[in-house]
């Protein structure tokens, strides 16, 4: 898996079982990515999605030490090759109170051999490399608990 593209942006690229329509589904539908997102020990609370082109998302994640929201739009939907949305946490894991900047993460979804999908995730304008990092260890446990939610549902 790639890392660091530099101080401000995150790549990572991952092969995951499954048709590309199958991957991006897990991305739109609600219970499948309430059901995989956030890293190991974060369960859902409540996740809503309008996957349309300006659609809201939004999720309230929990772990044993505190509460997680984030949020965002939607900038593009191009099923089952493309998805991009605006990412922002919101202080105090709260919906009400305000976003940290945001970033952009983009998805890119292609066949490869074995019916594998290859992701491709860019996440950009992180304000520095720490928020990189951080965000890097996050997916990179998230995509753990999404490859064996595909493995579940094949």
């Amino acid at each position: 898996m790639d890392a660091a593209v530099d101080d401000r942006t995150l790549r990572l690229v991952r092969l995951f079982d499954g048709a590309p329509e199958r991957l991006f589904d897990a991305w739109t539908d609600q219970d499948q990515f309430a059901a995989w997102f956030g890293p190991a020990g974060v369960t859902t609370v409540y996740c809503e999605l309008d996957v349309k082109v300006g659609g809201a998302w939004r999720l309230l994640g929990r772990n044993t030490e505190r509460t997680f929201a984030v949020s965002g739009k939607y900038l593009e939907v191009k099923r089952p090759e493309r998805l991009s949305f605006t990412f922002g946490w919101h202080d105090k894991g709260d919906h009400a109170q305000p976003r940290d900047p945001e970033t952009v993460v983009s998805l890119d979804f292609k066949l490869a051999a074995d019916g594998k999908t290859r992701m491709t995730m860019v996440q950009s304008r992180f304000p520095d490399q720490t928020a990189r990092d951080n965000h890097n260890r996050g997916w990179t446990s998230s995509f753990d608990k999404l490859d064996a939610l595909l493995a579940r549902k094949a």
